[in-house]
């Protein structure tokens, strides 16, 4: 993912509403209302053929929910969303607040801090961490891990082939797991209870568990680098949220439509289908740009711009349709809570330092270093 794709997303969707992309040898979808549609569609854009750009990868996630169809896709969807449906989730409300708080505060204090490593990287860990009821030390393997995922969804390179080694280590210590090495009463551990009734085949156990710690970090914790580093460009946007906190949630959508953590994904097209001029011909590869989407003139006026007053709750960074995201109501909660600490203490924002962090399919910070005046 390059540092500033911008420029080339516009170019890609100024070029027509398809486009092959001879490197990735893919079509790209660029724009708002053809990503949407192609989503929505997954009897034509499929997932069970995997959606990674490489067969390695597409091999690794079979089986998991991001590639499974009706009628695997209905049991294991709701086997995570009994702890992941939005009335669930709410319930957590207070302890996710009240967590994001005790981050914040201290860091506020002092002054200067690195927003990627000091505050989004180890917020939503702790956060999920304790959810699902790993360790520590556990915790850290899924991070890794995560990050891992996404750089091994990209065509074979070097940090492809460094992805999918760490992926082959988090999925065998996955594996080793046991009820026993999960908190009695956490999401994990409930999925243990949920085989031992038989609701769930026991196979199932490790791919939920992937399911639920898989996606959940790198999304969230490039969601909250983001959002507070477009916050200190647009000191104005801060000041709307000083003036009216009711704003927070409308500024995290705005914040995931801006900066989209995953940028692009996978489908497979099943069948000759026409976008303009364009036949994407069966058994193609198709590379939905996420990026390039949320950031479509043809759906968002002046979309270069962050403005909290956007309704952007229709922004597409958590999918769509059947494979929409299943911890979107989570990975909310957690941006708003750390917006709402973070608006609650801080006047200005001054960027002392940042550099992205390389990906094949996630937008974030390796490094957001920031100055905070309260």
């Amino acid at each position: 993912m390059a540092e500033e794709p911008y420029g080339y997303y516009r170019e890609l969707r100024d070029a027509g509403p398809a486009v092959y992309l001879e490197k990735l040898d893919a079509y790209a979808l660029s724009r708002y209302e053809d990503v949407r549609a192609a989503l929505k569609d997954w009897h034509t854009f499929g997932s069970a053929e995997g959606t990674a750009f490489n067969p390695a990868m597409n091999e690794n996630v079979q089986g998991v929910i991001l590639t499974a169809e009706p009628p695997e896709h209905g049991a294991l969807r709701a086997a995570l969303m009994e702890r992941l449906r939005l009335s669930t989730v709410r319930d957590l409300a207070d302890w996710v607040q009240q967590r994001a708080d005790e981050f914040v505060a201290p860091l506020v204090e002092l002054g200067s801090f690195d927003v990627a490593t000091e505050l989004a990287r180890p917020f939503p860990s702790t956060v999920v961490g304790e959810l699902i009821g790993l360790k520590p030390e556990m915790t850290e393997k899924f991070v890794i891990g995560s990050d891992a995922v996404f750089a091994a969804m990209g065509p074979m390179n070097e940090r492809t082939r460094r992805g999918l080694g760490i992926v082959g280590e988090v999925l065998e210590t996955i594996a080793g797991l046991t009820k026993d090495d999960l908190e009695p009463g956490s999401m994990g551990a409930a999925l243990y209870e949920a085989a031992a009734r038989g609701e769930i085949p026991p196979d199932h156990v490790v791919k939920l568990l992937w399911n639920y710690a898989g996606p959940a970090f790198d999304t969230t914790i490039h969601a909250i680098s983001n959002l507070i580093w477009a916050l200190a460009r647009n000191p104005e946007q801060l000041s709307l949220l000083h003036e009216d906190p009711s704003l927070v949630p409308a500024a995290v959508d705005e914040g995931l439509r801006y900066e989209a953590p995953i940028q692009i994904w996978g489908r497979f097209c099943r069948k000759d289908v026409t976008f303009g001029e364009t036949v994407l011909p069966a058994n193609s590869r198709v590379a939905i740009l996420f990026g390039a989407a949320n950031r479509d003139e043809r759906h968002y006026p002046d979309p270069d711009t962050f403005d909290i007053r956007r309704n952007a709750r229709d922004m597409l960074s958590f999918g769509y349709g059947l494979h929409r995201c299943t911890g979107a109501p989570l990975a909310q909660l957690e941006i708003e809570a750390v917006a709402r600490a973070f608006v609650a203490r801080v006047r200005e924002i001054e960027i002392l330092d940042s550099r992205r962090h390389l990906n094949h399919t996630v937008r974030g910070f390796q490094c957001l270093r920031i100055g905070v005046h309260t």
